[in-house]
């Protein structure tokens, strides 16, 4: 059985890179709209969105992620199995 802590790394990991992707695509969409609405003018101040949107987005992502996590495994508690040894097959009585 895998330790909780290199599960929730995996976790909290996988999230954040996830979200960090998707607020990438969503910051050049806005850009792109942005220069559309704006009929092709650039401004430069607006490219702090490029790094902004994913460093926030996977920020939240891995504090929700990571602490719900950490709050399920101090509620779940493992139940215990009673495991009972099988009788060889050819076994007499």
């Amino acid at each position: 059985m895998r330790s909780f802590l290199v599960q929730w790394l995996r976790h909290i990991a996988v999230t954040g890179i996830a979200l960090a992707l998707i607020g990438y695509v969503l910051a050049q969409a806005f850009l792109y709209s942005h220069r559309i609405y704006a009929g092709g003018a650039y401004n430069a101040d607006n490219e702090r969105v490029l790094w902004q949107t994913p460093v926030v987005m996977a920020t939240i992502g891995i504090v929700i992620c990571g602490g719900l996590e950490l709050l399920l495994s101090v509620i779940r508690k493992p139940a215990p199995v009673p495991a009972s040894v099988p009788e060889p097959a050819n076994a007499t009585r």
